[in-house]
């Protein structure tokens, strides 16, 4: 370009630009204008857009905010109950009834959780399930007196016929619905055992007349064993006469029935003889008659006051063929047994039943009417021990003579009492001393 010319542009572009000074300043009201760009020989350069102002918020309207989509239904995670429910035939004070039987089995709801994502039955939970229901499709046991709720009755525990199929159905509709949390077992009928209700109806054996208790405790696994074989002997059992005796009912105490050798109170020793503790049971059932008011037909105390059988006068020695234990059975019906066991708490309990009696029996407490000091310690030589060894195997006594008297109430008045004496000799305390060389 000549000077010429670029003097020419630089001249007009300096009257121009007075030319704007003049024209453009604006009233304070106008939009400002623009200015142009300058006239060069390089490419303009864009403006940086002015960014755009923050909108205002809207105002306040009563349309509702749009809802937020729904949660999927939360999964229930309380447990589920299986629950069987039926009647059991009973004969409660002399009549025919039922008594009723529920079962159930929990489902815990940490495990339920799983169950009802999946909504099946799982394997887990069908082991489970058939696991129960082959519990109460057990056998049926025969019927036999239980302490319920008021009382003592005749329970007949039939064996339950169990739909495996509509039960698992239910346990289904409830694992697939949101508030399941319970599904019956469908119960289509019971069986019944070969022992009945009627088997004690016919016989006129209705009502619990007496319950004898001791404690072994401190027994020895011989005389525990001894008192195991010598109590079965009247685990459901019934007696039909005129005369209850204990050695008749047991049988022989002997080996070849069971009996193993124990101490046994032989004449002023504690010896070994076959059937050591045998006389636990002969002194729980003697409380147990003497409580149901069967008048005593024999009865003999030990020789001295056996810690076993605390409260003292309440015992009954028994010594094959020799000494017995004999009841009048004046019932006006059978006599059946129960008897249980508990060796951690060492405790044996004989029931008896009958017909029901129109009055009660009271027990006082026992009287100690007189005492006698227990002797100087005794030592007896035992070669079967080592020599120099000693054992104990009896315990100081005091002698004493006991009384206990038995009153017959009815109608809230006394109309029979009789009196039960006990003489226990002193006994000192007895060591076994080794000989064998």
């Amino acid at each position: 370009m000549s000077s010429k010319l670029r003097w020419s542009l630089s001249l007009g572009a300096l009257l121009l630009t007075g030319a704007l000074a003049q024209t453009v300043a604006p009233p304070l009201t106008q939009t400002p204008v623009i200015p142009a760009l300058p006239l060069t020989d390089q490419p303009a350069v864009p403006p940086v857009p002015e960014p755009e102002p923050t909108p205002a918020p809207a105002p306040a309207t009563s349309t509702p905010a749009p809802s937020a989509p729904a949660a999927a239904p939360r999964v229930s995670n309380a447990p589920l109950l299986i629950t069987v429910q039926a009647q059991w035939p009973a004969l409660i004070g002399g009549k025919k009834t039922t008594v009723p039987l529920t079962r159930t089995l929990t489902i815990p709801g940490s495990r339920m959780v799983q169950i009802r994502e999946r909504g099946v039955v799982t394997q887990s939970l069908e082991q489970d399930l058939q696991a129960f229901v082959a519990g109460l499709s057990s056998p049926a046991q025969n019927a036999r007196f239980e302490e319920l709720w008021d009382g003592w009755g005749v329970v007949q525990r039939n064996a339950l016929q169990i739909d495996l199929d509509a039960t698992r159905a239910n346990v289904l509709a409830a694992v697939q619905d949101p508030r399941g949390v319970q599904a019956q077992v469908v119960v289509r009928g019971q069986t019944p055992p070969q022992r009945t209700l009627d088997y004690f109806l016919s016989r006129g054996i209705t009502a619990h007349l007496g319950t004898g208790e001791t404690n072994y405790y401190g027994s020895s696994a011989a005389r525990i064993k001894n008192i195991h074989v010598g109590a079965a002997r009247f685990k459901d059992r019934l007696f039909e006469g005129g005369v209850f005796s204990f050695n008749s009912f047991v049988g022989p105490v002997t080996r070849e029935n069971g009996f193993v050798t124990g101490l046994v109170i032989a004449g002023d020793r504690t010896a070994s003889g076959v059937g050591g503790g045998i006389c636990q049971v002969s002194t729980t059932v003697f409380r147990t008659l003497y409580a149901a008011g069967l008048p005593v037909a024999e009865r003999q105390n030990h020789s001295y006051q056996v810690h076993y059988y605390d409260p003292q006068g309440m015992d009954a020695t028994i010594y094959q063929p020799s000494l017995d234990l004999k009841f009048t059975n004046d019932s006006g019906s059978g006599l059946w047994f129960q008897t249980e066991w508990n060796d951690e708490e060492s405790r044996l309990s004989v029931h008896v039943f009958g017909r029901a009696r129109d009055f009660t029996v009271q027990i006082g407490e026992p009287r100690t009417l007189s005492s006698t000091p227990s002797p100087a310690d005794r030592v007896i030589p035992d070669a079967s021990l080592p020599a120099g060894q000693r054992k104990q195997v009896d315990w100081a006594a005091p002698g004493a003579v006991i009384e206990v008297t038995r009153k017959f109430v009815r109608g809230g008045k006394v109309f029979k009492q009789d009196t039960l004496k006990s003489s226990y000799r002193p006994w000192p305390n007895i060591f076994l001393v080794g000989t064998r060389r």
